[in-house]
């Protein structure tokens, strides 16, 4: 079945996802305490940025103020893919951002690279309340309002358990491993990147 529009996760499909945390091991800390679930909050709007600085300041010492000001500045350095964020920005089909972050990401990042001008529809978990990329996908499918079906919308997607619960609601999954691999797996054309 054609391939009727593209639902983009971001981290590790559109950039690499540490670009917060990559500038040294203090921050490298603070992310593996935050990947290891304590800011599950952060992601679903149980908190917001401040009270995630104020959290992640019990981790590394440096005051909640100057750990906001580091999220944002490192917000205007995100290293993306260059192959996959160039094809993004051409938009080949209407598409979505459907992605598992927090309201700095939709505050701070949607602005300054200007998500909202590429993308026909940005859902955020921490506007959903969700982390379930099944739900997430569903809500941009109606928002795109194209009359289409779940299978001819194809999520791509690093994390094979987000393609599982897309392919839950009969979604096309496609797994992203890397640049190179998307490049050259597009190249055949968007209807053969959906998984069977």
């Amino acid at each position: 079945m054609p391939i009727r529009c593209l639902l983009w996760d971001f981290g590790n499909t559109l950039c690499r996802e540490t670009f917060i945390w990559s500038s040294g091991p203090e921050w490298e800390a603070v992310y593996r305490a935050f990947d290891g679930g304590w800011a599950h909050g952060w992601n679903v709007g149980a908190m917001d940025s401040e009270e995630f600085a104020r959290r992640a300041s019990e981790h590394i010492a440096l005051p909640p103020e100057q750990i906001l000001a580091h999220m944002h500045e490192r917000s205007r350095h995100i290293e993306f893919f260059e192959f996959t964020w160039a094809f993004f920005q051409r938009r080949h089909r209407p598409q979505a951002v459907v992605t598992v972050n927090p309201d700095l990401w939709s505050e701070v990042i949607v602005p300054l690279h200007g998500f909202d001008e590429t993308a026909d529809a940005l859902v955020t978990s921490w506007e959903e309340r969700t982390v379930d990329k099944g739900v997430l996908c569903s809500i941009a499918l109606e928002r795109l309002s194209l009359d289409c079906e779940p299978s001819e919308a194809l999520l791509i997607d690093d994390k094979p358990a987000n393609l599982d619960a897309w392919a839950e609601r009969s979604g096309a999954g496609y797994l992203y491993v890397s640049d190179e691999a998307f490049e050259r797996d597009v190249s055949k054309g968007i209807d053969h990147l959906a998984r069977v």
